[in-house]
């Protein structure tokens, strides 16, 4: 028989919001992070100007793709427990470097790696393993300043599962976001937001608030709240899922790789299951 229970909207879990999917559990983030830092260092593959120069892979990928400035870096420095900058050091002098999509792989065993096939060919490989593409960031200008080769690549490359796309929490969506986002949509690519720099709007109550560096923070006190966070989250969600046509996936991350609370990294553990679903190797 009908009842007058009343079914509450998908409240957000921690610092994300999920309403078509179900939170991680325990063991989902303790899957991610041993496979992240515990099982195999994150190798630098290669770095590509252009589309056509992607070696041939077996292995999954995933991208991250955000505007200049948004914590990209940081965010990937924090997934692979690794400073990406000292994995680039030896390209670091690449000219244009800035401006290439630089791959990198994790993976058990001997890793992800690229190896010279019979043809000639490059070709990644890498048994339960996956393959990281950092975009470049992109700024005031339009889609185009950061490149054709790159909307070729997320249009076009076979081997790509999801693109995450970084907004900053304290600035929301600009219009270079919307352009993107549109273009994902119209495209069918499979995407995600994750909300960056989350402890500039949004940092929860814990016996122990520090730096990523260890170092203790001068105002060791929660910032904002639950319900304004998830009000910010609703306006984005108006806008990555439109009433028509098709959108990002129903969840939206928020973290912050400058912060630990309770000596973890603030939301980055759902960041690794995200990442591993997508790559279907959760």
């Amino acid at each position: 028989p009908p009842t007058h229970t009343k079914i509450k909207p998908a409240a957000l879990e921690d610092c994300n919001w999920y309403w078509e999917t179900l939170p991680p559990t325990i063991a989902h983030k303790t899957q991610a992070t041993h496979f992240f830092v515990g099982r195999a260092a994150p190798k630098f593959l290669r770095s590509v100007a252009q589309f056509r120069m992607f070696p041939d892979s077996d292995v999954p990928e995933v991208a991250f793709v955000g505007r200049s400035n948004v914590g990209k870096s940081s965010l990937l420095n924090a997934i692979v427990n690794a400073d990406t900058k000292a994995l680039l050091a030896k390209t670091s002098s690449t000219p244009g470097f800035t401006k290439t999509m630089n791959l990198y792989g994790v993976g058990p065993g001997n890793g992800v790696n690229i190896v010279k096939q019979p043809s000639g060919h490059d070709k990644i490989i890498g048994t339960g393993g996956l393959t990281i593409v950092d975009m470049p960031g992109y700024g005031e200008g339009s889609l185009s300043e950061w490149g054709l080769e790159i909307m070729k690549y997320v249009q076009e490359r076979k081997q790509l599962r999801r693109v995450f796309i970084l907004l900053d929490a304290e600035h929301g969506i600009k219009d270079k976001d919307r352009s993107l986002l549109a273009s994902l949509r119209l495209g069918g690519i499979p995407h995600q937001i994750i909300l960056s720099k989350l402890d500039k709007i949004y940092i929860p109550k814990a016996d122990s608030i520090k730096r990523a560096d260890g170092k203790k923070l001068s105002k060791q006190k929660p910032r904002g709240s639950l319900e304004a966070l998830q009000a910010v989250m609703k306006e984005i969600r108006s806008v990555i899922q439109p009433p028509v046509g098709g959108g990002a996936i129903g969840e939206i991350l928020g973290c912050s790789s400058e912060v630990t609370v309770g000596n973890k990294r603030l939301g980055i553990d759902a960041v690794r299951v995200a990442v591993l679903q997508a790559a279907g190797l959760e």
